[in-house]
């Protein structure tokens, strides 16, 4: 050993003082020099340091570590302020090789888009392989910033930084001296425009937008996810706050398999204790059963080459309500095995919750791009490729629109050299692509296969993409694309292509023409610029006269008046106020019509067109309406324009004065229920305008409405009097007596009343109003026609107001308005009539208002040549005031050829009207001169490089017309690639112009819309959440056969069981199957993609063990299988966002929301159907109740997310203040709950101290202190603290205390002596265990006794433990 220095022997010396001192001495940190640190001379950066940081920690302990990291601080500043390390603008270096891989990458999308105009690829293969090429770029971009860095300037500051992984990452590097890249949509769509520039060359307007989606993207992703990690983090606090280690060792038998990946365990095992003796290849044993693995066991564990190993886990922990120590493991703060009273719930949920903020919650629509794990294989070397006899290959198109072939078997690939020398081989695995044919020769660093990554297969989902044409012209179909009619369930017809082939639009100059326009021209005619091609007509419908209209636009309209009515008997009078025109009909006898339909208004049928100015029917004040007998009126459904009377009479009405205040009280000037006079202020700067009786309405010192109800008043004591008219008051007409010496002389409304002065009633004045039967009104005349429409007008009289209507107001009401309403004679409802003025035919001085039902056409001006209408000549074929038949030409309009050149009609079903022509321009033909004989026919469609003759080859697209010896007349076109079950839009033959929609490609792409990542899916695993259109799995092992269903498109996918019954599983469409025929599935296998539904899958994890093991087994075995997927799950998420957290935290999490279980059948148990409860609780009492021999109960294990977990744990204080405290507290009161206060939370609610930490001792003391009826009895047991297994807090039975009480009938079914010899017997249990005492009545049971004399050696030990006073 090495010798110690002479300060250590100093302190040895001094050591021998006290004991205290030697007490103290033993945590002292061990020398350096015990354990010396390996020499390292390399450059340390942040992954090194976290190594030496950990290094020290694990032998020198704390206060070393600190100083080390401190003085490592120091260190660091202290050179870096040397070296003046800082970011300037010079720092940004921009690799020299950017241009070049710019450059490639411009020239691959160069060549991809030749490929699309060419119809080589489709729109959506162009798209995919334009992204994938700029994603591919950008990757050989940052591999060039780090080389340039690396080599050029080691010490560069951004680099230093970047790569030390002191700020900042490559990614982040890469767009400051790189590009910055691809961008996403707000949709989530990348956009194949790539930002090619980095921020120190500055980026263009047009990048900069697209650069701040992204950017705006990451900012409210930030906001929302500091919310969503924190309240993820309170669920989870909640669920597990109770977890707390209680038990030295629960002594269970069962735990998880930990299996190796690629022969690693990484950290996996380290911290946990081995549950089954771990032996290597020669059986010989690495660990024993609770020994913990430190990361040196770790190690060996992985020499041994041991690929699995059985751990103890808090998921299989049969602690009650707790954990035990050896099941837990390490506290991962000291590496130690936990200490009793840790509360460990906590520590995982915070564990879990607090990485939440680093993970991302966007999810990217890459829009097909394709991001399969492959491994591409280059050739090595020159030579001949052969595939040897086992190799069988099938075509396939990848998603670059590049023909290949796939794998079906797994086989060897040989290049033979040309040269001598070693040859090369390539496996190639099932499913992979070659890219060579067999027996081609290839030169070195040629592509030869892409390899695919073992028979994943991937979730894709059917997209569409639109194909636009991008010429006018003819539509013509290639043969390989065999468009088929399909008919869905709709009935809907939709045309399909169903080969991959072209669509070709072949040029031309496309005519749009308008409705009616029948064509003038033969097909195939040769026709001059300016002549005509088709003629459109426009008629008249009525006939009539006709006037023209200046024009309106680019139109003219030409109005025909097809009937009019002028009112001879009525002057129009225009006069004007203040609020602008007002006209007025005036008939002979004087009465006046106000207008509401002034002049150059249109109006319909049942409309008014005039109001007679009458004031013989208006009120000064407001009041109530009363019909007398006789008045009748129409129903009408809607009272907006008053009520239209049928039978004339009197109209009677009460004035009463209404003030809608709406004011503070104080400012009332007056008493309620006093009288006042007219112009009494009744509220400040509010006078009342008659006089009266006032009647106040207030409301929470609010003043509503003042009432002045006017007529004369009399005190009266009589009570029948009083009743008579109470309520809603009666009217009474002249000279009937009303009450001694009240005797009315005109009629009158009598109300009864309360004042100031007392009670009595008020005689309110009645006026009455007459109604005619018939409105007034000079005859007017119809004008009617034996065709087209005719025109009348009618009078009515409308009532504004129903019987009993109170009308609150100060200012007076019109009760009766006369109208003149319009009626039109006329089949179409939607005819308008115009109002107009005219000069009287006698006297030219008055005016007369005219009606008239005009036609109107509108008629195209002669507009200059639009691109598809061509140009329009149109000529008006009548004269101003011309009077014109029904059906006579107005206008005509010609569509003039634009350019010269042929004309062709679209082939046309007899009945449809032709809407487009075409005609074929020079320019849309080309004409080449072949150097020898052409080797093209006729109707051949060519595409740039195939040959014209033999050598020459043609550098246009196109279909060939003619061939006259060596010309060649060729019409230009453009081939659309498109592929199978792409729906077409247009069919062979059709004319398009540019801008229509050709075809939807329908496209597989990758899932990647519902890959929910990050937080939203780390909270959608917790909280246990059914995903829409989840997966369909499979409920019982057995043999797939997949079947075709009744529609072609559907699929029925059978699997025949081993009991051979057969489960039919029937697939929607848009769904794809994950299986293959025959094959052997298992339970929860997924048939179909999707995302998988947790609940479903528990239950088919369970219904299939249930077949085959006792219930107990299935449902444990069942729930483990789950635990361990969502565990995966979880750590998944957190593994790819570079998360590491330790599998023990979430398993304490998933064992919360897995430990119970629904009651389906109660059995003899006191359990309730449908009850949740823990499931070692359901195996206790099952345990019980199978000794007296009652039936079990029968249950069914449930996932539980975290707030359901929550909610339905044993404490409602803790439930209660999570969430729904109403009903939590509401649900506890009504069953008379107990909480047993077992958990933190409830503690400090309630300000106890909490069990957990050194509360945990004392609480242990308490509970045996309070050792009395409820089931957390404590003994003293060699192993700990053990639970007495009692069966459950409701089955806890008190003795009776007293002979009177003894009668009673106890909690449980008191067994008799017979009974429980029975079950001694079958049992066996032998009189002299400890057992038997459980199976026997207590001696004295049957005659309690006061005096009975206890055992006093009993009574003094009971003394001793302080559970019985002295008394």
């Amino acid at each position: 050993m090495t010798s110690t220095s002479p300060k250590s022997r100093k302190s040895s010396s001094k050591r021998k003082g006290s004991k205290k001192k030697a007490a103290r001495s033993k945590n002292v940190i061990p020398p350096l020099s015990k354990t010396p640190p390996s020499f390292r001379n390399c450059v340390v950066d942040k992954k090194s340091l976290k190594q030496l940081v950990a290094w020290a920690f694990k032998n020198h302990g704390t206060a070393v570590t600190a100083a080390m990291a401190d003085n490592l601080k120091d260190l660091g500043f202290k050179y870096a302020t040397q070296a003046a390390v800082s970011i300037s603008v010079d720092d940004l270096k921009v690799p020299e090789a950017k241009q070049d891989l710019l450059g490639q990458a411009e020239e691959q999308i160069t060549a991809t888009e030749e490929c699309y105009r060419l119809g080589e690829i489709t729109e959506v293969e162009r798209h995919t392989k334009v992204i994938d090429t700029w994603t591919e770029t950008n990757e050989r971009l940052v591999d060039a910033v780090k080389k340039n860095f690396n080599h050029n300037d080691p010490l560069n500051s951004v680099w230093m930084m970047a790569n030390s992984g002191a700020r900042g990452n490559m990614s982040q590097v890469r767009q400051l001296v790189g590009m910055r890249g691809l961008m996403a949509n707000p949709q989530g769509e990348i956009i194949d425009l790539p930002i090619r520039t980095n921020f120190r060359e500055g980026l263009t307007v047009t990048e900069y937008v697209i650069s701040s989606y992204g950017a705006r993207k990451g900012l409210v992703d930030t906001a929302l996810r500091t919310a969503d990690s924190g309240y993820l983090t309170r669920r989870l606090v909640d669920v597990a706050q109770d977890v707390i280690v209680r038990e030295e060792d629960c002594g269970t038998t069962r735990a998880i398999l930990i299996n190796a990946e690629d022969g690693r365990f990484g950290n996996r095992l380290v911290g946990r204790l081995v549950a089954e003796d771990i032996v290597d290849q020669e059986d010989a044993v690495i660990a024993k059963r609770d020994t913990a693995i430190d990361p040196e066991l770790s190690k060996k564990i992985e020499k041994a080459n041991v690929n699995g190993v059985m751990i103890r886990s808090p998921l299989t922990c049969e602690a009650t309500r707790s954990v035990c120590r050896k099941c837990y493991g390490w506290a991962l703060a000291h590496n130690q095995l936990v200490d009793l009273g840790e509360a460990v719930g906590i520590i995982a949920a915070q564990s879990i919750g607090e990485p939440g903020t680093q993970l991302t919650m966007r999810t990217f629509h890459t829009g097909g791009v394709s991001t399969a794990e492959t491994g591409v294989v280059r050739s090595n070397l020159a030579g001949k490729v052969e595939f040897g006899p086992k190799a069988r290959v099938r075509g396939y198109r990848t998603p670059h629109g590049v023909e290949a072939q796939q794998a079906e078997v797994d086989f060897l690939l040989h290049i033979k050299p040309t040269e001598k020398g070693k040859g090369q081989k390539v496996e190639i695995s099932s499913g992979s692509l070659i890219f060579v044919e067999d027996g081609q020769e290839v030169d070195a660093d040629v592509t030869l296969a892409q390899i695919a990554a073992g028979a994943i297969k991937k979730s894709v989902e059917k997209a569409t993409k639109d194909v636009i044409c991008d010429l006018a012209g003819q539509v013509r179909y290639e043969e390989a694309i065999q468009p088929k009619e399909v008919t869905d369930r709709q009935g809907n017809i939709t045309l399909k292509a169903q080969r991959l082939g072209r669509l070709w639009v072949l040029a031309g100059d496309v005519y749009n023409l308008p409705p009616n326009a029948k064509p003038v021209i033969a097909s195939n005619a040769n026709v001059q610029a300016g002549k005509v091609l088709a003629e459109a007509s426009q008629s008249s419908e009525f006939g009539g006269e006709v006037r023209l209209r200046d024009s309106i636009g680019d139109s003219r309209e030409v109005q025909i008046v097809t009937t009019s009515m002028t009112l001879k008997d009525y002057n129009l009078l225009e006069e004007s106020n203040h609020s602008g025109e007002i006209w007025n009909l005036e008939a002979n006898d004087g009465t006046r019509y106000r207008i509401n339909s002034i002049p150059g208004s249109k109006i319909g049928n049942n409309e008014v067109i005039a109001e007679l100015s009458d004031d013989r029917f208006r009120t000064k004040t407001g009041g109530l309406v009363k019909y007398a007998p006789g008045l009748a009126i129409k129903k009408a459904r809607s009272a907006k324009n008053g009520f239209e009377v049928s039978n004339g009479g009197s109209l009677l009405w009460i004035p009463q004065e209404t003030h809608e205040i709406n004011k503070d009280i104080s400012l009332l000037m007056i008493q309620d229920r006093q009288w006042i006079e007219a112009g009494t202020e009744v509220v400040k700067d509010i006078f009342s305008q008659t006089a009266g009786i006032v009647t106040v309405t207030q409301k929470n010192d609010i003043l509503r409405e003042i009432i002045v109800r006017s007529g004369e008043f009399h005190l009266c004591t009589d009570s029948n009097i009083l009743e008579r008219f109470d309520n809603e008051g009666q009217i009474v007409n002249p000279g009937e007596t009303i009450a001694k010496g009240i005797k009315p002389e005109a009629m009158v409304f009598v109300q009864t009343i309360e004042t100031t002065e007392g009670k009595g009633v008020l005689l309110r004045p009645v006026e009455e109003y007459t109604i005619p039967d018939k409105a007034q009104l000079p005859e007017l005349s119809h004008v009617t026609q034996q065709q087209g429409p005719s025109l009348g007008l009618k009078a009515t009289q409308r009532l504004g107001y129903k019987d009993g209507e109170l009308i609150k107001s100060v200012e007076g009401v019109e009760l009766l308005k006369t109208q003149l309403i319009l009626e039109t004679f006329d089949t179409t409802p939607q005819m308008t009539v115009d109002v107009e003025v005219t000069e009287d035919q006698s006297t030219k001085t008055i005016q007369r208002l005219r009606l008239v039902i005009l036609e109107s056409i509108l008629v195209r001006r002669d507009t200059i040549s639009d691109s598809s209408h061509g140009s329009t000549h149109t000529e008006l074929q009548v004269k101003d005031q011309q009077i014109v038949k029904a059906g006579d030409i107005v206008a005509t309009t010609q569509i003039l050829c634009k350019e010269k050149g042929i004309v062709q009609l679209p082939e046309m079903k007899e009945d449809e009207p032709i809407r487009r022509l075409i005609v074929e321009r020079q320019e849309d033909t080309v004409t080449l001169t072949a150097a020898s004989k052409p080797v093209v026919k006729i109707g051949q469609r060519v595409i740039d490089g195939d040959l014209l003759s033999n050598e020459e080859p043609i550098n246009c697209c196109g279909e060939i017309e003619a061939i006259k010896e060596n010309k060649v007349t060729l019409r230009l076109g453009r081939p659309y690639m498109v592929s199978p079950d792409s729906v077409l839009h247009v069919k062979n033959g059709d004319l398009v112009q540019r801008g229509d929609g050709l075809a939807l490609l329908v496209f597989e792409r990758q899932k990647t819309g519902d890959i929910v990542q990050g937080l939203p899916r780390i909270e959608e695993l917790l909280e246990a959440r059914r995903p829409r259109d989840s997966a369909i799995l499979c409920k019982r092992r057995g043999i797939v056969e997949i079947n075709q269903g009744d529609d072609d498109d559907s699929v029925v996918v059978k699997v025949i069981e081993s009991d051979d019954l057969i489960e039919e599983y029937p697939i929607l469409l848009g769904k794809n199957v994950m299986i293959s025929d025959g094959q052997e599935v298992k339970a929860g296998e997924l048939l179909t993609d999707g995302p998988v539904n947790p609940h479903e899958l528990l239950e088919c994890f369970f219904g299939d063990l249930r077949d085959r093991k006792p219930l107990m087994e299935a449902a444990q075995e069942a729930i483990a299988k789950l635990q361990h997927r969502l565990v995966t799950e979880v750590q998944n998420v957190y593994k790819s966002q570079g998360v590491a957290i330790d599998d023990k935290h979430i398993e304490v999490i998933v064992r919360q929301m897995t430990s119970k279980v629904r009651i389906e059948d109660a059995g003899d148990t006191t359990l309730l159907p449908g009850e949740l409860i823990e499931i070692r609780q359901v195996e206790d009492t099952n345990q019980a109740i199978s000794i007296t021999g009652g039936a079990p109960a029968e249950f069914t294990p449930v996932l539980l997310g975290i707030t359901k977990a929550s909610l339905n744990t044993d404490s409602f204080i803790s439930a209660a203040s999570f969430q729904e405290t109403t009903r939590v507290l509401t649900e506890a009161a009504i069953e008379g709950k107990s909480d047993w206060l077992r958990g933190l939370k409830e503690n400090v609610i309630i300000g106890r101290l909490i069990p957990a930490g050194t509360g945990f001792s004392g609480f242990v003391e308490e509970l045996r202190a309070e050792a009395g009826p409820h089931p957390d009895i404590l003994a003293e047991d060699p192993a700990g603290y053990r639970r007495i297994q009692n069966l459950r807090p409701d089955y806890t039975v008190e003795m009776p205390s007293s002979p009177a009480a003894a009668n009673l009938t106890s909690v449980l079914d008191d067994p008799s002596d017979a009974d429980l010899e029975a079950t001694r017997n079958r049992h066996g249990i032998d009189p002299s265990t400890s057992n038997f005492a459980a199976f026997a009545r207590p001696s004295g049971d049957d005659n309690f006794q006061e005096d009975q004399s206890p055992d006093p050696a009993a009574l003094e030990g009971l003394q001793e433990e302080g559970l019985l006073s002295d008394e």
